[in-house]
């Protein structure tokens, strides 16, 4: 009986939709785009909107889905009990509170699946290779918010996908093509966000349309949305 599943395998798990739901590739969607794979479980947890206890209740519900279909030996905790995370995570303390980590086998199933969740966007950085490479290398840090598309669903679904510069709306010019299309923005340079540095969608982030997004990132550091509205309206008048 295995203790853990082969990259092979987790990648039939991840594309069986009778085993691995939404709520779980969300999961691995946030834990994934922090450096090395691997975050507290209450910065997951606060990221999908829920606590740990119930977090850790759904990863029981998800490990015995795929126990049915795979013969897999859970890790003995205490009698009767067992530690489902250790299906899909290498899990330790710090010191300070409980670190999870996604298994290597998991990391490539989700990478040969395209389910990581990555979205980047080349207008958010400079064109120097210098200042690329710092700033790919702070938006893998930062943590799951800057990369994740979650983030991006809560922020639209809050402003709605409208540009928060010039008001453009993608549905009134495209009609159901451009429904739900929009960039978001980081009010916060990215040169100013640190590891430890919890991004709020709703407060941080603002959808804008690529070509206000490119006209924010013109200097640096980026021009604030109302010094570009400003702009915007003292041309149009």
């Amino acid at each position: 009986m295995a203790t853990e599943l082969t990259n092979t395998q987790w990648i039939e798990v991840l594309q069986n939709s009778a085993i691995t739901k939404e709520f779980d590739i969300a999961m691995f969607q946030a834990l994934y785009s922090f450096e090395g794979h691997k975050a507290y479980a209450s910065q997951i947890g606060l990221i999908l909107g829920t606590h740990y206890g119930p977090l850790n209740l759904e990863l029981g519900r998800y490990a015995k889905r795929i126990a049915e279909h795979y013969d897999i030996n859970f890790t003995a905790r205490s009698k009767e009990k067992y530690k489902f995370w250790d299906l899909f995570f290498n899990g330790w303390e710090d010191g300070i509170k409980f670190v999870w980590q996604l298994r290597p086998e998991l990391v490539e199933a989700l990478e040969a699946t395209e389910l990581t969740g990555d979205e980047h966007f080349p207008n958010e950085l400079s064109a120097t290779p210098e200042t690329l490479f710092e700033g790919i290398k702070r938006t893998i840090t930062v943590n799951a918010y800057e990369r994740n598309v979650r983030a991006k669903q809560l922020c639209v679904q809050h402003w709605k996908a409208i540009c928060s510069v010039c008001g453009f709306d993608f549905v009134r010019t495209y009609g159901e093509l451009g429904n739900g299309f929009i960039h978001v923005h980081h009010l916060v340079p990215i040169s100013k966000i640190g590891k430890s540095y919890q991004v709020d969608p709703i407060n941080d982030l603002r959808p804008v349309c690529p070509n206000c997004h490119s006209m924010l990132h013109r200097v640096d550091p980026p021009l604030a949305i109302e010094e570009l509205k400003n702009i915007v309206c003292q041309l149009s008048s």
